[in-house]
């Protein structure tokens, strides 16, 4: 009989439905959220560096300097956005121009980086353009 009324009682069951049914739903949507935040961290870092890795590279003497510089500027960027230093190294970055040398007035330079997501399924890529000073 006494068994019989504990097994009738409903307190306590409102707290077993929600551990039961919502947190296995909950479950998917935080790593959703993860994943979101993840990816949206790695854009914006493609899109800073991009940025400022053409300005680097369009406010240099020459060429040679200008993609030295654009390369040291990528990497000290990325270190300071907080990515972590083997993520450093898939880095890439390509350098686009109209003329045969870069750093010549009034030519357009395009910078595009790319970065490998942490489990290699995606990829973030940004492009920056600049146009060099018409007074070099």
């Amino acid at each position: 009989m006494f068994l019989l009324r504990k097994l009738k009682d409903e307190s306590g069951s409102a707290v077993l439905e929600f551990v039961a049914l919502a947190l296995p739903l909950f479950v998917p949507v935080i790593i959703f959220l993860s994943s979101f935040a993840t990816a949206s961290n790695d854009e914006f870092i493609v899109r800073t560096l991009a940025r400022e890795t053409v300005r680097a590279y369009i406010l240099s003497k020459n060429d040679l300097t200008a993609t030295v510089n654009a390369r040291n500027t990528m990497q000290t960027g990325a270190r300071e956005l907080g990515l972590d230093p083997k993520r450093i190294d898939d880095l890439h970055f390509a350098i686009d121009c109209a003329g045969i040398f870069c750093i010549s007035p009034d030519n357009k330079v395009e910078v595009t980086i790319t970065l490998k997501s942490k489990d290699g399924k995606r990829v973030s890529s940004a492009t920056a353009r600049e146009t060099v000073s018409p007074w070099v």
